[in-house]
């Protein structure tokens, strides 16, 4: 099996851009990133029911109209644009060896001990957490469990967020320890020290909005208004 796809090429294939087909019989063939993908699918669904999404696709549509040379090919459904491009990213040069990079994008996964991307987990098992810093120099990462409890994850100690350096992958340490229940990870970043009590009391208020409407404690979306930008995923703990 060939290394897994990133999750640049991941979007291109569930926003149809994957002329070559090779992406698609990838996932084909590969669990893990099968389950990534079908991740990734429910949180582009997800955010695109959100209200901000029709201002972006407003946005979106008013630079096709403006530009003369759009970057990518306007005959694809402005939804599907809009799951590579929800904060009107760019690509740019990085190095020879993986091509691109996208510009201000942020990102939160888990990986094992030999470095693969988490989905599911026993209790027990050892994790690392693992960011895309995109531009921003500092993170916090707090956990909702199933009882809709939060909890904070990194850093551990002090009453901010914490410094990380620059990286498109940058590890977290210390590694985790997997316990019994499945748990919503949710990552915020900024420029500026975060408050890791008022980014818990936001979350926590969401997580009680929720509950008012039916709906889990695991599928509540990362508050926008904490930070400059957020990131989530979801670890399902099984027997």
């Amino acid at each position: 099996m060939a290394e897994h796809l990133t999750r640049l090429e991941l979007d291109e294939w569930l926003a149809g851009l994957d002329a070559s087909g090779r992406a698609e019989r990838h996932v084909a063939a590969c669990p893990a990133c099968g389950m990534l993908a079908e991740r990734m699918r429910q949180s582009r669904e997800s955010s695109l029911r959100e209200p901000r999404a029709t201002a972006v696709l407003a946005r979106l549509e008013e630079k096709r109209a403006r530009s003369a040379k759009p970057r990518w090919s306007w005959g694809v459904p402005l939804a599907a644009a809009l799951a590579v491009g929800l904060a009107l990213v760019v690509y740019v040069p990085r190095g020879a060896e993986d091509g691109v990079r996208l510009k201000g994008t942020v990102a939160l996964r888990l990986l094992s001990e030999q470095g693969a991307p988490v989905l599911d987990a026993k209790p027990g098992e050892r994790v690392t957490l693992a960011v895309g810093t995109g531009p921003y120099r500092n993170v916090l990462v707090l956990a909702v469990d199933e009882a809709g409890a939060v909890d904070r994850l990194w850093p551990q100690e002090g009453a901010t967020s914490g410094t990380v350096d620059p990286g498109a992958e940058v590890k977290l340490a210390p590694p985790l320890e997997v316990t019994p229940g499945s748990v919503a990870l949710h990552a915020f970043f900024s420029d500026a020290p975060l408050d890791a009590e008022q980014a818990s009391a936001a979350l926590t208020s969401s997580i009680a909005e929720a509950r008012e409407k039916g709906r889990g404690a695991l599928d509540v979306a990362t508050p926008g208004d904490i930070g400059k930008a957020q990131a989530r995923t979801l670890l399902r703990v099984v027997p």
